[in-house]
């Protein structure tokens, strides 16, 4: 018989459209991944690892719930973070970055929790937060919201405690109030604290959605939107509360947790209780606001997680550098990560999950890219490619690195024929990046469940470490780290069968490394 040649079979746009655990993975295309932890795309569309999360400041007693870029009156910015019963300055001057204790001034109440949701309003920086009174601080001094001179509380209630916020149209909305859960309360014109009299009033939700409650507020345009557990309701003419037109009541659609209304774009993001949902700033011919599910390729994985998650806890952050909406749920040590970076044709962002040691708590993205992270103790930032802590040895922080990994595994393929054994004789990868670093390719066959084939490889330690900087450079000190250009790495891999799935496991171990190309060398095995 002839010998029948080898043929080299390219997979295409590997995992290009992101995670689906939705759909059944037999019928998914070399395009969609089945698992892909620790996984982002490069701005070429290919897949790689997420960065680094790394730890940059001291510690303190408590885990960091929120953090707050307080905007000053001459437009620059000043960090704030909650922990346990304090508010802390962050200083970014200093390395490690310092965390300075606040005081208040006035009859501060006894802070019990730091859950508290901040809001840029009027140059000063207002926060909220379940069972507590708003706190105020105005670029010098922190106050309750009694403590400020034209307080003046709302009409029939007897502590002012709202759990959220929105400082928009020239006044502040507050809901949540632990006697009023389903009314809106607004300020007076430009003074956030006077909650009666003036332009103040109020919005009683109960004829309008019954007995829901409020846990959050956006802006679109000039609307008002307010979200409940199981409603959202939508008003027109928001710059004019005395002209308020309630312009659309969407049953059945509610709010998973305070912290995770988005601003993207033109559109409002934030999770429901079905996935990740987008309100769009164009109306529909109806004039009313569409809502598209923009995470139904993960859709019943994530509804499993927030259906036993505590939602309080999960909060989503923007980061604008990557493109990257990062869903944590410490609950689980995980995060959601949706990229809006490179769309694909349906315009719907590629998922993929994040896993840690302990998971990030919350986040703040700031206009000079950076990434701040909330953790058990102290701040991180999203950087390099190391996670790293830090502790006190002596009278110095001393860093500790730690490798991770980032894995994908891709769907059932047929390679385009599914009545035709494969023998599979080897794999061609090609692999930009991750110096030294250890991968592991395994290959599964015909739907098995059991022990796959298994094969390791290092991926290349050649070539200039640094681009310049050695002891008698003109430039000083090495800095500048030289990027690994792409190598194909053959790896055995002799496996049969009409399908076959492939899993890769890369380790991160300070280098940035991303998957170029993918090509199996195939012979044509049996016709059954």
């Amino acid at each position: 018989m002839p010998v029948k040649p080898v043929q080299p079979v390219v997979l295409k746009n590997l995992g290009s459209a992101g995670l689906n655990t939705q759909s059944p993975d037999s019928t998914l295309g070399p395009e969609f991944l089945t698992l892909a932890d620790n996984v982002v795309f490069d701005y070429q569309g290919r897949i790689a690892s997420r960065k680094g999360i790394k730890q940059v400041s001291k510690t303190v007693a408590n885990p960091i719930k929120s953090i707050a870029g307080y905007i000053k009156p001459n437009r620059t910015r000043e960090y704030y973070l909650s922990s346990g019963s304090n508010i802390y300055k962050l200083d970014t001057s200093v390395t490690p970055y310092n965390l300075t204790v606040q005081s208040f001034s006035g009859t501060p109440q006894t802070i019990t929790n730091s859950d508290w949701q901040w809001v840029n309003f009027n140059d000063e920086l207002w926060g909220v937060q379940n069972s507590h009174k708003v706190i105020n601080f105005d670029g010098t001094s922190w106050y309750d919201i009694d403590d400020l001179g034209a307080y003046a509380a709302p009409s029939g209630i007897t502590t002012f405690d709202p759990s959220c916020s929105l400082g928009n149209f020239g006044r502040m909305w507050y809901g949540g109030v632990t006697e009023a859960p389903g009314v809106v309360f607004y300020s007076d014109n430009l003074i956030g604290e006077k909650l009666t009299g003036g332009a103040a009033g109020v919005i009683d939700l109960k004829s309008v959605w019954g007995n829901d409650e409020i846990v959050g507020f956006s802006a679109i345009m000039n609307q008002l939107i307010i979200f409940g557990k199981q409603n959202i309701v939508i008003y027109n003419n928001a710059d004019d509360p005395n002209n308020l037109a309630l312009d659309e009541v969407i049953r059945g659609v509610g709010l998973a947790g305070r912290d995770n209304i988005l601003y993207v774009g033109t559109d409002v993001l934030f999770l429901s209780y079905e996935g990740l949902m987008s309100i769009k700033r164009i109306t529909t011919t109806d004039g009313k606001s569409p809502i598209e599910d923009l995470s139904f390729s993960v859709r019943n994985d994530l509804t499993r997680l927030l259906a036993s998650a505590n939602v309080a806890n999960i909060k989503s952050v923007y980061f604008q550098e990557d493109g990257l909406v990062l869903t944590f749920i410490p609950d689980e040590n995980k995060a959601y990560a949706f990229d809006f970076a490179l769309p694909s044709q349906a315009k719907l962002p590629r998922v993929t999950t994040w896993s840690f040691s302990s998971s990030p708590i919350c986040g703040l993205s700031t206009l000079d890219g950076k990434l701040f992270m909330g953790l058990s103790n102290s701040i991180a930032e999203y950087s390099d490619y190391y996670d790293v802590s830090l502790a006190l040895v002596g009278a110095d922080w001393v860093a500790t690195n730690s490798n991770y990994t980032y894995t994908f595994q891709t769907s059932w393929l047929d390679l385009n024929l599914p009545q035709i054994s494969k023998i599979v004789k080897s794999g061609l990868f090609t692999i930009t990046g991750g110096r030294g670093a250890t991968s592991e390719v395994s290959i599964f066959k015909d739907y098995e469940i059991g022990t796959p084939f298994t094969k390791s490889f290092t991926l290349s330690t050649t070539g200039t470490i640094y681009l310049y900087g050695k002891l008698n450079s003109l430039y000083g000190a090495a800095k500048y780290a030289s990027p690994e250009g792409p190598k194909e790495y053959k790896v055995s891999l002799g496996r049969t069968g009409k399908t076959i799935r492939i899993k890769m496991a890369t380790e991160v171990n300070g280098n940035y490394s991303s998957l170029v190309n993918t090509m199996l060398l195939t012979k044509q095995g049996k016709i059954r």
